[in-house]
């Protein structure tokens, strides 16, 4: 009964110390109802390890679905850091800052 206890513990520890991103994160985006109201917004994309633009038709949309690019990224994309991967952290951050720069100027919603 111990080793069962401290074996739930070691893996809940574990997920904690991966930061495991939400199950919701690698589930399809899925388009409910038959309303014909066009839905725009985010999906997290796993192959491209970001949020990316998701248009539909319908009431509503379940699964990987966000509303707010900053919200999908906050829950879904993994943290970049430079030890593991030096290159794609500064272009990571570059295109960040391209992106809000232009968006304040343009007053474009992200």
């Amino acid at each position: 009964m111990k080793f069962v206890i401290l074996l739930s513990l070691m893996c809940i520890g574990i997920g904690y110390a991966q930061k495991q991103s939400e199950v919701k994160c690698f589930m399809d985006a899925i388009p409910m109802g038959e309303c014909g109201s066009r839905i725009i917004g985010y999906t997290y994309s796993s192959v491209r390890t970001r949020c990316v633009n998701y248009e539909t038709i319908g009431c509503e949309v379940i699964g990987n679905f966000f509303t707010d690019r900053k919200v999908c990224e906050a829950k879904c994309k993994p943290p970049i850091s430079f030890r593991n991967n030096p290159f794609s952290y500064y272009v990571e951050r570059a295109y960040e800052q391209a992106r809000d720069t232009l968006s304040s100027i343009l007053t474009l919603p992200r």
